[in-house]
């Protein structure tokens, strides 16, 4: 395992020291949970980067962009039909995501 020598505002310091105390963690632990969790959260974003730029290629491709339109066009709705809906009363929502 390799070490890591950072430096940090007083502020973030002391903020760190509290939420590990109250986690009864140590700081090394609490820094490597919170690097591990946003290198994760950097790997997803860049993933779905990278999944738009595939979609918007095949979708701007004249062989595949019609099959792409058509198969998605099924998946067009209209936002108003969700303008309706009330969260609390999940259990009256229909759709087809129910």
């Amino acid at each position: 395992m390799s070490a890591l020598t950072l430096r940090l505002q007083d502020s973030l310091d002391q903020q760190i020291r509290t939420l590990a105390a109250q986690q009864q963690i140590s700081l090394s632990d609490f820094a490597r949970n919170a690097l591990e969790s946003y290198a994760k959260q950097v790997q997803q974003e860049l993933q779905l980067k990278d999944m738009i730029k595939a979609a918007e290629a095949m979708h701007q491709n004249p062989m595949i962009g019609p099959e792409v339109a058509s198969l998605t066009q099924e998946f067009d709705f209209d936002n108003a039909e969700l303008s309706g809906l009330d969260p609390a009363n999940a259990d009256d929502q229909q759709g087809w995501w129910r």
